[in-house]
């Protein structure tokens, strides 16, 4: 499908969203290793070095998928990392891969090219309960995150809650600072917020226009005294009462709240993104990292990691399987799902380098 303007637009829309409650529905059986994907890998299969970002997250996976991974298969997990585009360049242009499988998909894949990454094979591009858009010819999402408008309630001055972007930027009635997404370390600024909030659905995003954006983004200029570049720091600036409101990690504002603290946030016009595998091209256990991102997307392996971590799983059929009322609480399910929408990868693999100079440029103005 593509805009009036001949630019492709990115297949997620809100009834493909609604749609994924309709898989819920389906069985639960386990999805089965692949056998012998042919031809790949030049390593003896019994090892496949993963290269993930640490901290909390890659415990649980280690916990729940690497662990068990080698448990089943016999095949080694060697976490390293954290992956950079720069490194897997280096890597596949010297014909030296060190990693078979990276965390990253689409924000890793465009910006580096898809000619430095592996084909999935079919079976890893139709998994029963992961949606079409969740997959990739380069990549396979095993689980998705949000960035959601969140809140101080102390901070907003007993105004109410906010409903939506339009809200965020209204300062009369909901009054105090703001923070959204800088365009520091390559992460594009929350354009798709500055749109949603001026009227835009959710549904005609993509393309960006950009000179719309930037005109919200001026708007709002004065009431921003940082635009947020690290994923803990809106959390931060919440907690302190330096902003009321920002965009922020679902996740992080969702730990913050389970400690006591004053803030709230709501899904209504969040932004899904992709955490996805990709394999680079040449890697030498290939066929190895292949049935470890397999095994990442069982129902019942994405019920263990994401049941006690605040990402929601890829494969819909997990969350039956979770306890029912954390379930309610990631991003994928349906309820939350609905009202988002999920994070334009195409467009921004074509546009983020121009984007990011006119932000530089108008944040040191």
């Amino acid at each position: 499908m593509s805009t009036s303007d001949g630019l492709p637009r990115d297949p997620l829309t809100r009834r493909a969203l609604l749609r994924r409650g309709a898989l819920l529905t389906g069985g639960l059986a386990a999805v089965p290793l692949l056998g012998s994907c042919g031809g790949g890998g030049s390593g003896d299969g019994l090892r496949v070095v993963v290269a993930d970002w640490g901290g909390a997250l890659q415990e649980a996976e280690k916990k729940h998928i690497f662990d068990p991974f080698s448990r089943e298969t016999g095949i080694e997990v060697v976490v390293s990392g954290p992956p950079t585009g720069a490194k897997i360049k280096a890597m596949v242009d010297t014909g030296n891969p060190e990693w078979d499988l990276v965390a990253g998909g689409p924000s890793i894949v465009l910006p580096l090219g898809r000619e430095y990454f592996e084909p999935l094979p079919d079976s890893l591009l139709n998994v029963p309960g992961v949606d079409p858009s969740y997959v990739d010819r380069n990549w396979l999402a095993y689980y998705l995150f949000s960035v959601v408008q969140g809140w101080n309630a102390k901070a907003l001055g007993g105004r109410g809650r906010p409903s939506g972007w339009a809200d965020f930027w209204d300062v009369e009635r909901f009054p105090g600072k703001r923070t959204l997404r800088g365009a520091d370390q390559g992460v594009p600024p929350d354009l798709e917020f500055a749109l949603l909030s001026d009227g835009v659905p959710m549904e005609r995003l993509y393309p960006l226009d950009v000179d719309r954006a930037f005109a919200r983004l001026e708007r709002l200029r004065k009431d921003v005294p940082q635009w947020w570049v690290a994923g803990a720091q809106p959390g931060q600036m919440l907690v302190s009462g330096q902003v009321s409101a920002a965009s922020v990690f679902a996740a992080r504002i969702s730990a913050l709240m389970k400690q006591g603290a004053p803030l709230g946030f709501t899904w209504n016009g969040g932004m899904l993104q992709l955490g996805a595998w990709s394999v680079p091209r040449g890697a030498r256990n290939r066929d190895a990292a292949f049935k470890l991102i397999e095994f990442s997307v069982r129902p019942e392996v994405q019920a263990a990691v994401w049941g006690g971590y605040n990402n929601g799983p890829a494969n819909s059929r997990a969350l039956p399987l979770m306890d029912r009322d954390w379930a309610r609480t990631l991003p994928t399910h349906p309820a939350n799902a609905e009202v988002q929408f999920l994070y334009g990868s195409e467009w921004w693999g074509r546009n983020r380098p121009a984007v990011l100079r006119r932000f530089q440029r108008f944040a040191a103005t």
